[in-house]
């Protein structure tokens, strides 16, 4: 984690940390007004240390990521960071978007926001048709179980794992559990995990 700092009119660069347990030591220490996250850290995922910055402290957080998928994407807005940046990008768009994040402001591009409301129509609304056993059961296709190791891990009736797999390849509109195991390996479904629970279903 890089942060940033803004005193007066100047930006400058604060503290480095490798870790997310050192990043939260620094913002500590530092409290800077910007952190520069990467996605993937040494001890955790950069995401979920950004959604806890901007929860607990004024902090702005941009992400910085060597994969730029959608799912990161999605959760990097869901977080409430205030700009999610590939690395491959140039170094200007770095900078610009930690000189608005400094601002208060997001800066996800409008093609990242386009991306961002198909993911939630067409993968998000669909995963919240889904009751959690139906989730629980897509997670375990999606890891190329068959129905018995899927009863086996959840305590079912093989039976009950065919009404289940039924019901999740009607919801999500796949033909087979094929379909439905290559639907969620290239939306990278167990990367995301569960929708919002205010948007998905109680339990069957």
């Amino acid at each position: 984690m890089d942060s940033a700092a803004a005193r007066g009119s100047t930006r400058r660069p604060a503290a480095e940390a490798g870790t997310a347990a050192e990043a939260l030591a620094r913002l500590a220490a530092e409290r800077p007004a910007v952190a520069v996250i990467d996605v993937q850290l040494g001890d955790g995922c950069g995401i979920d240390l950004g959604r806890r910055i901007v929860a607990q402290t004024p902090c702005a957080v941009v992400l910085l990521t060597a994969f730029d998928w959608d799912v990161y994407l999605v959760q990097a807005w869901e977080a409430g960071a205030a700009a999610f940046i590939a690395k491959s990008a140039e170094t200007e768009a770095l900078v610009a978007a930690i000189w608005k994040a400094a601002d208060g402001e997001r800066a996800f591009s409008d093609a990242q926001r386009a991306r961002i409301a198909a993911w939630r129509r067409d993968v998000a609304g669909r995963l919240a048709l889904l009751s959690d056993r139906e989730y629980a059961v897509l997670r375990l296709l999606a890891e190329g179980a068959t129905n018995r190791e899927i009863a086996a891990e959840l305590g079912l009736a093989v039976k009950t794992v065919e009404a289940h797999v039924h019901g999740v390849l009607h919801k999500l509109r796949q033909s087979s559990r094929r379909a439905v195991q290559v639907w969620a390996q290239q939306h990278r479904i167990i990367a995301y995990g569960r929708p919002d629970a205010q948007q998905s279903r109680s339990s069957e």
